[in-house]
């Protein structure tokens, strides 16, 4: 009932278990777009299409597969490349956003501005609006006038006051960053310089601890300074 070239066609191959595992862990690389820890998915779907390929190519006539392992090798490569790209562009924005906030209390700082600085260490939540008359918000809140005579007596809040606008105070470094408790943290490194009693220049570093949240209501975004730091000696020096 059939000729050679029927018979050819209507010969049984068997697909390859090889080539649906790799298909699968393609189909399972968005995950890395989540954690790093994922990143060994779109890793593993790479490996494991590459080696299903090689194993239909050589046994063509008893396997099939080829597509599904293609498959799982461009999702995988897709998103073994995105995931590190989208944490690197994530981390970088973090950065010049930490930076900005922590640039806008040391303004705040260097010109005296004693109850902007200290609002900028309270919850984007609980915070008037910086153009608001703040005096009279410290002046009728009996527990933020408290919190605020403990801000201006920290050594080195203390010390920045004093300096003013004598002192040059410079973005030094990104000394950590973390994730902890649905926040971000970044810690930065500054270099304050000011001229002592002879008009020599002196520098000592402070830290500037601040934390990123995420309203889940709006879905906006707000810093908070947490803490300063002085007396750092930052690594090198």
């Amino acid at each position: 009932m059939f000729d050679a070239a029927d018979e050819e066609v209507t010969r049984y191959r068997a697909l390859s278990a090889l080539a649906v595992v790799a298909l699968l862990a393609g189909l399972l690389s968005p995950l890395a777009m989540f954690a790093a820890m994922f990143w060994l998915v779109p890793l593993a779907a790479v490996v494991l299409s590459g080696l299903a390929l090689w194993r239909v190519a050589t046994c063509s006539a008893d396997l099939v597969g080829h597509r599904a392992a293609f498959v799982g090798l461009m999702l995988g490569a897709a998103f073994l490349v995105a995931a590190p790209v989208d944490d690197l562009v994530y981390r970088y924005c973090l950065r010049r956003q930490a930076r900005q906030f922590a640039e806008i209390w040391i303004d705040a700082v260097r010109h005296g501005e004693v109850y902007k600085a200290h609002h900028l260490m309270i919850d984007p939540k609980r915070r008037q609006p910086l153009e608001d008359k703040l005096a009279d918000f410290y002046l009728h809140n009996e527990n933020s006038r408290r919190m605020l005579n403990g801000f201006v007596k920290e050594p080195a809040v203390r010390t920045l006051f004093a300096l003013g606008t004598t002192a040059e105070i410079r973005f030094y470094d990104t000394a950590a960053e973390f994730h902890e408790e649905g926040y971000d943290f970044v810690q930065q490194t500054y270099a304050v310089t000011y001229p002592d009693e002879r008009k020599r220049p002196k520098s000592f570093f402070i830290n500037l601890l601040a934390q990123r949240s995420v309203d889940a209501g709006s879905g906006r975004a707000g810093w908070t300074l947490k803490r300063v730091d002085g007396g750092v000696q930052p690594p090198g020096w």
